[in-house]
Order: structure tokens, then sequence, then C-alpha cells
């Protein structure tokens, strides 16, 4: 086995802050396909993955808050009540978010009809890629951060993702250089865990 694989594997890890830079698109999809691994027959790919630039962030946030449009914060909100309130105050979280790293790569759950996989396994797989993508990033001199969130109103993002209807967004993994002030400690060798096994 690989000594080089089962570094990375072992030293890759969140970057404590990430840049506005990202991938060129052909670098992007080699790094994702190599994440997808094989074409296997009987074992579909149960994930996708819906990228927006860091120029798309405020259309993201909008649609994390369950807002039709994007709201101007220059104008005053002393006449805004009740969930109005509320979901300008999500927006101006959900526009931090949204601005982290140079891409936001959101986490699409795929199922797949008349797989012989049950779709709860396929769930499970799916969550699995995260850790996979992290990964090749990592390999690739890239940095990442993961998050799950939860909007207010599903339908909007579903919507602003181009969803169907048995789709569901896992988290998004956002992707940078590490920042500058953090970038040695990132790139830092750490102690590998010891190996969480045990035998009955």
């Amino acid at each position: 086995m690989s000594t080089h694989f089962l570094r990375i594997l072992t030293q890759r890890r969140p970057a404590p802050a990430l840049t506005a830079e990202a991938p060129a698109r052909e670098e992007l999809e080699k790094i994702i396909s190599a994440a997808a691994g094989p074409r296997v027959k009987g074992r579909p790919l149960t994930w996708r993955l819906v990228g927006t630039t860091r120029g798309q962030a405020t259309e993201l946030a909008a649609a994390l808050s369950g807002l039709k449009t994007i709201p101007d914060l220059k104008q005053p909100t002393a006449r805004l009540k009740g969930k109005n309130m509320r979901r300008l105050a999500a927006f101006r979280g959900s526009l931090a978010f949204a601005s982290n790293g140079g891409l936001a790569l959101a986490l699409v759950f795929h199922p797949k009809r008349g797989s012989d996989l049950p779709k709860r396994a396929q769930h499970g797989e799916a969550l699995g890629a995260r850790l996979l993508l992290e990964a090749a990033f990592y390999a690739s001199g890239w940095a990442t951060q993961w998050s799950p969130r939860q909007s207010p109103d599903l339908e909007f993002l579903g919507e602003f993702y181009g969803l169907d209807a048995d789709e569901e967004i896992l988290g998004w993994l956002f992707v940078g250089r590490p920042d500058t002030q953090v970038s040695s400690d990132h790139a830092a060798t750490l102690p590998a865990r010891p190996a969480p096994l045990t035998f009955r």
C-alpha cells in the first residue's frame, strides 16, 4: 500500500481559514473524478456536487434564508417585522457562511431508483463522499472546510440548486487555499491518532 496515500489520509484536515482562491474548472473536475472512483457495474454514484463561486454568495445566502430576492442591506429595516425580520437576520449570517473560501460545493444525495443497494445504504455512501473529497483536495494542495446547514425554506434552496424531488443537500464543502496566517500550521505534519480498533 502506498505510504504517500496513507499520509494524505492521516494528515487531511479542515483549514482554520480559507482564501478566496478556487481551483480552475479542469483541475476541479480531475479532483472530483478521483474522489468519485471508477465506474463499477451495479454500484451507481449516489451523490453529485453543485458548485457556486464566491461571486454567487449573495444568491446562495438568499436561498439559504428563504428569500426570493437579494435584500439591500443598506436600506433601513425598521418596518420589517416577524418572519421577514428573522429571514433578514438569517441572510446576514448566511452571507458570511456562503462567502467562505473561493468555491462552495453542495454535496447532494442523489439516490438511484432500481438499485440493489437500499436507499439507506446509498445515503451512507453519499455522506462518505465528503471524506474522499477532503482527501483529494488536500492531496492537490487545496484546503477545505465542511459544514452542514439548515434552511428555513428547502423549496427555495431546491429551486436554487435545481434539485429533484428525491434529492437532499447533505452539507457544503468550501474550497480555497489555507490563509497565509495559518498555512504553516495547516501544512505541518501532525502525529497520527492511534487506531480505534479492538477485537472480541
